[in-house]
């Protein structure tokens, strides 16, 4: 083959393969590209963020969906949208949905701790036990000292009758923080069903020392008393907790049960009423009123 004709090859070969590298970038970017969202121009994105806003401020929640679903597709990294979204979500009574976007803004949130406790709380409306403490074990693990994500797993663990490990991590948190309410009262609760009733009453009465109006702290003061035999000072704290917090049920069902031990059938019937108004799921509560109703008869 003569010079130049070899040249002419070689310039056919460089023409052939600029025509082929042509179309490649021209399909690389005309043709639609699988596994993106087109992203929205930013009058659309923002008349979008503006009904989502909008609609959740005045509580429209299933009006806020669509525009919210569309933002989280299009910008399917967001946090923001997620977090958005998952509230949503939670108003709708949607708590499956709601739990799974939790999850996945656990994992792309800079701050994942910002979906604790929700991510629990949205298993915990499901009755999902075992999902709902895996979910508190995981924000404890953000925040390892963290009062209240102490407090969300202990209670958890409490709930589900896991007494040690409810226990152990109530114990933890109370040295730490001494003064965290919530947690001295979850120990002074697994303490009153051990039966160690001086832990218990020391427990409530540091609580209620620096909350006068605690009801919880009162609830638990007046229970020990009464297992301690002393019903007046058990009726003068749950009375008391009935006058700060008389929408709580267990004040009322604990006051009824003392009204039934001190043979008082009226104000055990009075406080049963309360019990089921307020608690419209307790069935032990209102077969019992049947009962005393009954007797009264």
């Amino acid at each position: 083959m003569s010079v130049g004709s070899n040249s002419k090859a070689q310039t056919a070969r460089l023409l052939a393969a600029a025509a082929a590298l042509g179309i490649f970038y021209w399909g690389l970017y005309r043709m639609p590209v699988t596994g993106a969202k087109a992203a929205l121009d930013p009058e659309k994105s923002r008349e979008l963020q503006e009904q989502s806003a909008v609609m959740r401020r005045f509580g429209k929640w299933a009006q806020a969906l669509p525009p919210t679903l569309k933002l989280h597709g299009t910008y399917p990294e967001s946090h923001i949208y997620l977090a958005q979204l998952a509230e949503i979500y939670d108003h709708l009574g949607r708590y499956r949905e709601e739990a799974a976007t939790w999850e996945e803004y656990l994992g792309r949130a800079p701050r994942p701790i910002e979906g604790c406790p929700q991510i629990g709380e949205a298993y915990q409306k499901q009755g999902l036990e075992k999902e709902s403490i895996g979910a508190f074990e995981k924000c404890l693990a953000l925040e390892p000292d963290s009062p209240d994500q102490m407090f969300y797993l202990a209670h958890a663990l409490e709930k589900s009758g896991q007494t040690d490990r409810a226990a152990a991590l109530y114990e933890r948190g109370v040295a730490i923080h001494p003064d965290y309410a919530d947690l001295a009262l979850g120990l002074a609760r697994i303490r009153l069903r051990q039966g160690k009733y001086e832990e218990t009453r020391t427990l409530a009465e540091n609580t209620l020392a620096h909350s006068p109006a605690n009801p919880d702290a009162l609830l638990v003061l007046g229970l020990v008393c009464q297992r301690q035999g002393n019903r007046s000072e058990a009726k003068q704290y749950l009375e008391r907790g009935v006058q700060v917090a008389d929408h709580y049920s267990d004040l009322h069902l604990a006051l009824a049960n003392l009204a039934e031990q001190e043979s008082d059938l009226h104000g055990a019937i009075l406080q049963y009423e309360k019990v089921v108004q307020l608690d419209k799921t307790n069935a032990d509560a209102a077969h019992r009123l049947e009962v005393l109703r009954r007797v009264r008869e």
